[in-house]
Parts: structure tokens; sequence; C-alpha cells
């Protein structure tokens, strides 16, 4: 909510919501927008704040149309990186002139749109100067106007500050160009107005290094637990989509604590395409195909782009995404995501015979059906390596929830009383987790076992490295994980799966 008085104005802004490392329905999205800071993360709450942010859906892009059906589907939270190509901004260069009462801090700006890509071009800037009066001091008025987006004002800016005032903006910045401009004399023209219009703007097709390093961008948040990247099958093919991939399994499978959910290029809508991809996948990923889980075929969705009466295809990833966040908050993280439905979506493309369902079945690809007088279902809940998602989930639950309780433990001095102590965390993690449900057993020592002790720890190991067992038995499947913990001086708390 913005309020404007005479030479004042007041914008609230809700306080953003603070990360929460141990939630586990947080997406975060890597892929093409219309607009935005490229290779920077964004959390976003809503599609309000999707638009804002990164514009409304347009073109070939997918990862905007991801998002909505994020959202629809129960999503909360997201975090989004734009991957783009090199690119350059639209922009244009605005000449103040002979203004010797107005106070601005330079004589010329150049005008540019606030990221690259040829979606500003044809903005317009409108400037209008007023000069000081018995109402007070001189002020500007800007107002910009791009094609397809809100237009913004900006009233009452003070011209020494307008730089910094247009920083606010979603749309422009303002770059002052050459010496400051000479102290203001009170003399000259009341009024001035200029009308500025941009042009240029380009944006190439993101390669293989943009994904890269979108990629190393989302490790380092803390939030995310899903991982989706809608338009990866559009912008690589070939070796390029498949190293992309694996490089992405790589970093998910080093922090142990997310989900990748994968999509399935257009192009292998054909069955037999489709089930090559998957099978080249799973010739070179090894263990990393543990941390992804493939969705298919595509989804026929309503175009959420404004005044667009349509429906688009569109990978399934987003919509994943956000059921499976949703039915975190309805069953818990230890329920597997499936036979349950999607929203957002009208129709399947293509829709597959069962013979070929079953080739991708066996291919260990969750299928997407139609179920008559139940709509749209995710049907299947396995990584492509084989093992169920819910029993990777409930993993990335408790590592996450390991970090967090042992980690400060890290710079403690070993001995007895950091070995009780790092149990005594890592038990207070466990029991939380029975008591959820999220583990087998009728009593918590069936459920659990967390060993620290001289046979792990044996005389003459490394004194500066504990090492913690953890043994766990998830409520379903039936399959024990196995986690070993390794707190170092120098190092912090290192995880590895057994």
């Amino acid at each position: 909510m913005t309020a404007t008085l005479p030479g004042l104005s007041v914008t609230a802004v809700a306080a953003p919501a603070p990360d929460d490392p141990l939630r586990t329905d947080v997406a975060v999205f890597l892929g093409r927008t219309v607009r935005g800071p490229a290779g920077t993360p964004v959390r976003v709450t809503g599609w309000d704040e999707v638009l804002r942010a990164f514009g409304p859906p347009a073109g070939d892009r997918a990862t905007p149309r991801a998002l909505h059906g994020y959202f629809e589907n129960g999503g909360r939270v997201a975090w989004v990186i734009r991957v783009s190509g090199a690119g350059t901004p639209a922009a244009t260069e605005w000449t103040i002139g002979d203004l010797p009462r107005a106070g601005f801090g330079h004589g010329r700006y150049r005008v540019v749109a606030s990221s690259p890509g040829g979606w500003a071009g044809g903005t317009r800037v409108a400037i209008r100067f007023q000069a000081s009066s018995v109402a007070g001091p001189p002020t500007v008025t800007v107002r910009v106007s791009t094609p397809g987006e809100p237009a913004e004002t900006f009233a009452g800016l003070p011209p020494s500050a307008i730089t910094e005032r247009l920083a606010a903006s979603r749309l422009i910045r303002l770059e002052p160009l050459g010496p400051p401009a000479a102290p203001p004399e009170p003399s000259g023209p009341l009024t001035a107005s200029w009308d500025l219009v941009l042009t240029g703007g380009t944006a190439a097709v993101p390669s293989r290094d943009d994904y890269r390093a979108a990629i190393r961008t989302q490790a380092d948040l803390p939030e995310p637990a899903l991982v989706a990247l809608p338009d990866l099958g559009a912008d690589l093919a070939g070796e390029d989509w498949e190293d992309t991939v694996l490089d992405l399994l790589a970093e998910a499978d080093a922090r142990h604590d997310r989900q990748v959910l994968l999509d399935l290029p257009a192009a292998a809508g054909d069955t037999d395409t489709a089930v090559a991809l998957a099978r080249r996948l799973t010739g070179r990923g090894d263990d990393l195909l543990r941390s992804a889980a493939v969705y298919h075929p595509w989804l026929v969705m309503p175009d959420p782009a404004p005044g667009r009466d349509r429906t688009v295809a569109v990978p399934p990833s987003g919509h994943v995404a956000g059921l499976i966040a949703r039915l975190d908050a309805e069953r818990g993280t230890h329920h597997t995501p499936a036979n349950a439905v999607l929203l957002d979506a009208v129709d399947l493309d293509p829709h597959l015979p069962e013979a070929q369902q079953g080739r991708l079945f066996t291919a260990d690809v969750n299928l997407l059906r139609s179920a008559p007088g139940r709509g749209l279902l995710v049907w299947g809940g396995r990584t492509l390596g084989g093992g169920f998602v819910a029993h990777r989930r409930l993993t990335h639950l408790l590592v996450r929830a390991m970090n967090g309780a042992a980690g400060p433990l890290a710079f403690d001095v070993n001995g007895p009383e950091l070995r009780l102590a790092l149990v005594r965390a890592v038990t207070s993690v466990l029991l939380a987790a029975y008591r959820s449900g999220a583990l087998a057993g009728d009593r918590p020592q069936e459920a659990f076992r967390v060993r620290c002790d001289d046979e792990n720890n044996p005389p003459g190991a490394d004194p500066a490295l504990v090492v913690c067992d953890v043994q766990v038995a998830p409520a379903t499947p039936m399959e024990f994980i196995t986690i070993r913990l390794v707190l170092g001086q120098d190092r912090g708390l290192e995880v590895l799966e057994q």
C-alpha cells in the first residue's frame, strides 16, 4: 500500500517470512521468464509476486506457467532463478537541458530497463517537473508504461534523489551520465516535461553454462526441498540436456536434502523417445538417480497470461511440485505423493495407451493419468533410481533436521560429553519423526537406533572427528535408512548415506 501527500510518499511493505530450512514444501524453479534479475534467487509467496518480479507469461517460456500451476496446486513458497543467456536491456537517454532551478544531480541520465531482454522495448517514460512554490520544494513525477504490464507512477520525488527513488521500480533504472550538475539557482522555468521511449533490448537462449551457474546458485539456498527446470528441455538437447541433468543431480545428492522433479522434453511425447531418454540417464547416473523423479506426459492448462482465452501444453514439474507441497501439509513428507488430483490442468498431452504406459512404468517414469470421474492424477511415486520418492523425502527431512540439531556442536571438544550431546540432538529429531507417524515400530527403540560410542569411534581414531551412525525404519515403504554423521571441528557436519 502506498500513500502520497505533497512532499511525502509512504509505502507499507509486509515483512518477508524468514527462511525455514526444515520445511520440505518449498520448491526452487530454474528457467526462463519475461524479465527479472538473471541468476539472482527471488523468494515469492504467490502468483501476484511472480508477476511483479518476473512479468506475465509470454511466448514459449514454461517457467511462469509452471509457477502458476505450483501455486494453484497448493504451493505456498517458491524460489525463482531466472536463467538467461547474454543480453542487453532496452534503454534511452534523458537530457535535462537548461533547467537551473531544478536541482537534479546530473544534466544527463540513461533510462534503462531493470533487466535484459526485449520485453521493455516500447516502454514509455513520462517525466514531469514542478518547481518550488508555496506548497514545497521542487518535485518530479515519473510514470512508466510498459506493454503488457501495469503502469507505475512515482509522484513527488525530489530531483536530487531521483536515481535512488526509481530503484524501487520493477521496470526501469536511472543511471547518471557525465559530471554532476551545477548547484541549482532560483531562476528558470517553473515546469518542464519529457516523454521518452525505450528501444532495443536482447536476450539469448540460455546455454548449458547458464544453467550450470543457476544450479550452483540453487545449491546455496538452504530452504528449497524440491527443484524444477520447466524450460530445460526446450533450451538444451541431447548430451547438453543429459549432462545438465546429471550436474543438478550431483549437487542434489551431495546435499542429501532436495528432490529433483524432471520433465521429459516435448520431443519425448513419443514413448520410444521418452523411454530412451530415461534409459540413457539410468545408464549414466548410478546413485545420483535416487534424487530424481520423472513425471510424464505433459499437461494442458488454461493460459494464465492476461487476455489469453486459450490452453497451452506445459511440462508437469511445476504442478507436481505444488501437489507435493500440498500433500506435505495434509499427510506429511513420509507419504507417497501419488493417487492425488492435479489442479489447474484440463488434459494430458499426449494421451498414452496402456501398453505405452506400462513401458514408461518399467523405466521408472511416474505417469500422469486421466481417471474418469476424478480428473488428472499423479500415478506413481518412484525415483528414477528405482526407489521410493517418500523414502527419499523422509531422508531429506531427517538430514535437514539433523543438520540443524547437530551443526552447532561442530566446534565442541571431542569427548564423552560431545558424543552424548550429539546422540541427544539426533534422538530428539527422530522422536519427533516417530511421533508424527513417519517411522515404523510399536516403540521408539524399534523405529530407530543411534550409535556414537567406541565401536564407531575407536581409540586412536582422529580426535577431531566424531562419527554417529543412525538407522531408521520408515513406516512405508519398509526399507531401512542408514545415515552416518561425521562431525569435524574443521569442516562442520558431513552426512553420508550407507
